[in-house]
């Protein structure tokens, strides 16, 4: 009888490993670079500790990662660019550069620049990319624009 139960256990604790690789595999690729790069994506919204602020036309802040390292970024109604490092789960940006046109009081142009300077990590769920600012001190959401 205690040659039964130990294959039976070899199994549980196999299928058991095997279950937690898949789980690891789905959480790298949700973490891949490969799912960003290439994509235009639009900001939908920025959550801190302290506050929830929700853009109402995501369309007009974009940002793409091209191959290349380098990003093309629309800031409402200016567009620019720079460079960014990435690898998986990290994101950085490196100086940006836009058109100086002045965009209407209420834009959020300069928010949204200041906050992917401090980018430091980023992860897709479903179609959301989210990127996060240091120290747990909020994300930014976007959506897919293509």
């Amino acid at each position: 009888m205690s040659r039964l139960k130990h294959p039976l256990a070899l199994l549980s604790v196999a299928l058991l490993l095997a279950s937690c690789a898949n789980t690891g595999g789905n959480i790298a690729q949700n973490r891949n670079p490969d799912t960003v790069i290439g994509k235009v994506w639009q900001w939908e919204a920025t959550v801190t500790p302290v506050e929830q602020l929700t853009v109402s036309a995501p369309e007009r802040y974009t940002l793409q990662l091209q191959a290349d390292g380098r990003t093309l970024i629309r800031f409402d109604c200016n567009r620019g660019g720079g460079s960014y490092q990435i690898e998986i789960g990290r994101l950085s940006f490196g100086p940006t550069m836009s058109t100086r046109m002045a965009c209407p009081p209420e834009s959020l142009d300069h928010r949204y620049a200041k906050d992917l300077a401090r980018i430091s990590s980023f992860f897709v769920e479903g179609s959301k990319l989210y990127l996060e600012l240091p120290a747990d001190s909020g994300s930014m959401r976007f959506r897919s624009g293509n």
